[in-house]
């Protein structure tokens, strides 16, 4: 196989924390997968790529961009299984990996006619500028992205019971609203929730909006969230273990009821959706009512 031709657009480096053995994570451990027909136990390397998915033109250029984010990502994790509390810029750096993780998904369709980097791109800007920064359409210098993400924008890690593990799926990070959609008026993005490994999860949140309270999940937590990942994957679920049959039962009917969202790339723009998460279904760890700034 030519160099940088199997391009993956979920990152080894991401979905090894959830290998079955959990003292050895890397691309050539196995995992879990469930994808509503049958559950299988493959290598994480064998996982969510595509040919020259990004980039045919300059894939190795791309690659390295790609793999600095994800040395990054991978020191933060290891810090969070090491039990060590990661510092403020590190917890910046978590926030930017978490949206990166969703703007690289397979689940976005091309349809600028150019190469998936392209689209990728526009993704990005969107991100920023409309759904981060709510100003369509504007370019704006990192420091004020920065200056936005310190004044608003807070990060907590969160654990799962014992004996209760987190999933997760082909397309892991949640954009998530509280606030149900209006036709012509986009839904703030509000929170940002991604699995980091079967113990753990990363919550990023707008203070504007609610806060984190404290950094233990309930049972029912754990399973909203396991949901959610089901409801956002495009083909298929990953967990550190065997499905049981009830859990694979679950996947197979989510996945045979739901509608497939629709996110798209053109020339004119990103045209995306955000999870809505209603109250009925608020984690034990929000507070809907955030402390005064």
């Amino acid at each position: 196989m030519p160099a940088y031709k199997k391009q993956h657009f979920l990152p080894t480096s991401y979905l090894k924390y959830f290998s079955e053995d959990q003292k050895a994570c890397n691309p050539q451990s196995f995992i879990w997968r469930c994808d509503g027909n049958e559950v299988r136990r493959v290598p994480v390397r064998s996982q969510c790529f595509g040919d020259y998915f990004y980039s045919k033109e300059n894939p190795q250029e791309i690659e390295q961009i790609f793999n600095r984010r994800e040395v990054i990502y991978c020191q933060f994790v290891e810090k969070i299984r090491a039990k060590q509390e990661p510092d403020r810029k590190s917890f910046g750096d978590l926030f930017l990996c978490m949206a990166d993780i969703s703007l690289r998904n397979g689940i976005h369709k091309n349809l600028t006619g150019k190469e998936g980097v392209e689209a990728y791109n526009i993704r990005l800007i969107v991100f920023f500028s409309a759904m981060l920064l709510e100003k369509p359409n504007e370019l704006f210098p990192i420091e004020t992205i920065k200056r936005h993400l310190h004044s608003y924008w807070r990060m907590e890690i969160i654990s799962a019971p014992a004996e209760f593990h987190f999933a997760t799926s082909d397309n892991p990070s949640l954009f998530t609203t509280c606030r149900r959609s209006v036709p012509g008026r986009r839904s703030p993005l509000q929170l940002i929730i991604l699995p980091l490994d079967p113990a753990h999860i990363a919550v990023a949140f707008d203070r504007r909006f609610m806060w984190v309270q404290q950094r233990q999940a309930t049972v029912a937590d754990v399973q909203t969230i396991n949901y959610n990942q089901i409801v956002n994957a495009e083909n298929c679920v990953y967990k550190s273990r065997a499905f049981s049959d009830g859990e694979s039962e679950i996947v197979r009917n989510t996945f045979s009821q739901k509608t497939k969202p629709v996110s798209q790339v053109t020339a004119d723009g990103w045209h995306t959706y955000m999870q809505y998460l209603p109250p009925q279904h608020y984690f034990s760890f929000m507070q809907m009512k955030p402390p005064a700034m």
